[in-house]
Parts: structure tokens; C-alpha cells; sequence
């Protein structure tokens, strides 16, 4: 990122009309902006006793988690761990079930809750991991949730993947986000090796609608 001071010098090029010497004239680059540090909600995983709607069965199902309100009401809904999706350096992606509460019974009670029918998917960073690789790895996952918390500050954005919860336990970090079914990107590349032109054009122009609709 160019530093804002110096990059004034050459705003009246247009894109990459710039030649790398006037751009080396400028000035080193400075780096990025910090994200604000991200806000934690409290957590719990439980065994909860949950209700499947459409065929009135009722079990105690094991990876049931929920943010536990200062108030001590209900969360606005709560998620049952499913299968992994995928394995990630400091823990995994995991789809999970979304939960609304039927008999709430304190955070810490016996609540009774029932299945809906939307999906979510939940990035689980194991803390110790973090710890680890602190400083021995280029990828920041505190990084990572602070980015995902700001963009999604306002609420939902066009070709924005929202965070819907943020939670923290002794353990682990939880950024929870609505589930994609056909994948992510990178999943796609390394699938397919590297882009068609008209591919490429396609994600370029929904980064552009990003940086535009976020910012």
C-alpha cells in the first residue's frame, strides 16, 4: 500500500499509466491499516436437547454452541456442529446447523431448542496452534476474524461473505459465517489450475463491487 502522503503526487495518472520509476519516486511503501481488534461474545458448547420440526423426533445432540448474553436472555439462535468441511492451519471449517431456542432455561440450564432450516459454517482456531506459529507464519488468524468482523460492521454486503457471530472460549475462536455449498475460490483454483481470462474478469469485477460497497 502506497503511503497516503505521497501517493497525492501521482493521483492524476490513470490505473497503471504510472512507470515504475515515478511510482519508486514516491517513496517506500507504507503498510496497510490495522483492522480494529475484534470483539469476542461469550460462548458455550453444550449437549441440548433439540426438536426436528418436520418429523417431531427430539434427541441430546453433543456441539451445540450459543453466545451467553450478559442479560441472560436467549441468543437469536444457536449452532450444531456438523462434518468438517476442510482443514485449515490453525483448525478446520466444520458446516453447522442453525438452532432457534423453544424453552430457554438460562445459558446455563437445560434449554430446549429446534432445528431450522438454515445452514451455517464455523471457522474453528485452535488457540494453542496460534500461539505456536506466533511470529513463524505469515498467516494472522486474529487478522483474519478483526477483517471479517469490520467488513461486516453494517450488516450483509453485495459479494460479501458476512461474520454472523464472533465467539472465544479458553480453547478455541469460532467466527461463524453463512454456508456456501458450492465451496470457496481457492477450492476452485485448485481444481481448475489457473483462470480463463473471462473467469478472472468475472472475480475482478465482484472485487471491485467489494471495495466499493465495503469502504
Amino acid at each position: 500500500m502506497m503511503d497516503i502522503s505521497t501517493s497525492a503526487d501521482i493521483a492524476h495518472l490513470q490505473n497503471s499509466a504510472a512507470t515504475y520509476t515515478e511510482v519508486l519516486n514516491c517513496g517506500k511503501p507504507a503498510p496497510p491499516i490495522n483492522f480494529p481488534d475484534p470483539q469476542f461474545s461469550v460462548v458455550t458448547r453444550v449437549n441440548a436437547s433439540v426438536l426436528n420440526p418436520q418429523t417431531n423426533e427430539e434427541a441430546v445432540v453433543p456441539n451445540v454452541f450459543y453466545e451467553v448474553r450478559s442479560d441472560g436472555q436467549p441468543p437469536p439462535r444457536a449452532y450444531w456442529v456438523g462434518r468438517k468441511l476442510k482443514k485449515a492451519i490453525y483448525g478446520c471449517v466444520r458446516s453447522c446447523t442453525v438452532l432457534q431456542v423453544r424453552e430457554w432455561a438460562g445459558p446455563h440450564g437445560n434449554s430446549q431448542w429446534q432445528i431450522t432450516p438454515e445452514m451455517a459454517a464455523v471457522k474453528i482456531i485452535d488457540l494453542q496452534v496460534v500461539s505456536e506459529l506466533r511470529d513463524k507464519h505469515i498467516e494472522d488468524p486474529l487478522k483474519e476474524v478483526a477483517a471479517m468482523q469490520y467488513i461486516s460492521r453494517n450488516g450483509a454486503q453485495p459479494n460479501v461473505l458476512q461474520c454472523w457471530d464472533l465467539f472465544k472460549d479458553d480453547k478455541y475462536i469460532y467466527l461463524v459465517m453463512p454456508f456456501c455449498s458450492s465451496g470457496e475460490l481457492f477450492g476452485y483454483v485448485e481444481r481448475n489450475g489457473r483462470f480463463q481470462e473471462p473467469v478472472a474478469k468475472f472475480w475482478f469485477r465482484q472485487l471491485l463491487n467489494v471495495s466499493g460497497s465495503v469502504y
